[in-house]
C-alpha cells in the first residue's frame, strides 16, 4: 500500500513538472534575429533521413539512414550566409528486407565497406519566405560528387525546455538522380528519381 501511495505521489509530482514546463517553455520562433548566432551541431537523437523511390510502379519504397553527424554555422543576421555540413553513416542504411539491405550496402551500390560515409557540404543558401529557403550544396556518394538543392523549412528555434540548450529545427526535401551518382542497379524497373526527406535538430555548442 505504501508503495502504491509513493508511486501516486511521484506521478503527481511529475505531472506538475510537466505542466510547469509547458507554462514556462519558450515558443519556438522562426525569426532568426531573435536567436543566437554561433556553431550548432546536429543532434544525433533527433535526426531522420528517409529516401523514397518508385518500386516497379506498385508503390514508393522507403528506406532510411539511421546515423549522421553535422555542423551548422548559424548567422541569424544574414541566414543566407549560414553554412552546413553533414556526414551520413552509409553503414547505417536500413530497409525492411535484410536481403535487400545487404545488396544496397554491397559493391554494386553503396559499397559501404570501402565508402562508409556520404557527405553533404553547402555552397550557398537563399531565403525564399518567412520560414523557408533553399540550400545549395555538393553531395558525395562514393567517389561521385554532384550538386543538390535542398528545399528547407525552418521550424523554429528556442531554448529547449528539457535540456536548456538553444536548439534549431529544420525540415528539408530534395530530389536526386541516382544514375548521376553511379547507382544504376535494377533500372528501369526501379525508379531513377530519389526523394530525400530530412528532419533535423541542431543544438548550440557550449563554446560558441
Amino acid at each position: 500500500m505504501k508503495h502504491c501511495v509513493a508511486l501516486f505521489l511521484v506521478g503527481i509530482a511529475l505531472s506538475g513538472c510537466a505542466r510547469l514546463l509547458a507554462t514556462i517553455a519558450p515558443e519556438p520562433t522562426t525569426t532568426p534575429s531573435e536567436l543566437r548566432a554561433g556553431d550548432y551541431r546536429l543532434d544525433p537523437e533527433h535526426v531522420s533521413i528517409l529516401f523514397k523511390i518508385d518500386h516497379l510502379g506498385f508503390s514508393t519504397y522507403v528506406g532510411r539512414f539511421e546515423a549522421a553527424s553535422g555542423q551548422l554555422d548559424f548567422k541569424p543576421e544574414d541566414p543566407a550566409a549560414s553554412a552546413v555540413s553533414v556526414t551520413v553513416d552509409a553503414t547505417s542504411l536500413s530497409v525492411p528486407s535484410a536481403e535487400l539491405e545487404e545488396k544496397l550496402k554491397g559493391p554494386a551500390l553503396f559499397d559501404v565497406a570501402d565508402f562508409p560515409v556520404i557527405r553533404f557540404e553547402s555552397t550557398g543558401a537563399k531565403v525564399t519566405g518567412e520560414a523557408s529557403g533553399t540550400v545549395e550544396g555538393l553531395l558525395t556518394i562514393k567517389t561521385v560528387e554532384r550538386p543538390i538543392t535542398l528545399e528547407v523549412t525552418f521550424n523554429g528555434g528556442a531554448r529547449n525546455p528539457l535540456t536548456l540548450v538553444p536548439t534549431l529545427g529544420f525540415s528539408a526535401t530534395a530530389q536526386l538522380d541516382r544514375v548521376a551518382f553511379g547507382l544504376t542497379e535494377w533500372l528501369p524497373l526501379v525508379g531513377n528519381q530519389v526523394t530525400l526527406e530530412i528532419e533535423a535538430e541542431f543544438i548550440r555548442t557550449p563554446s560558441s
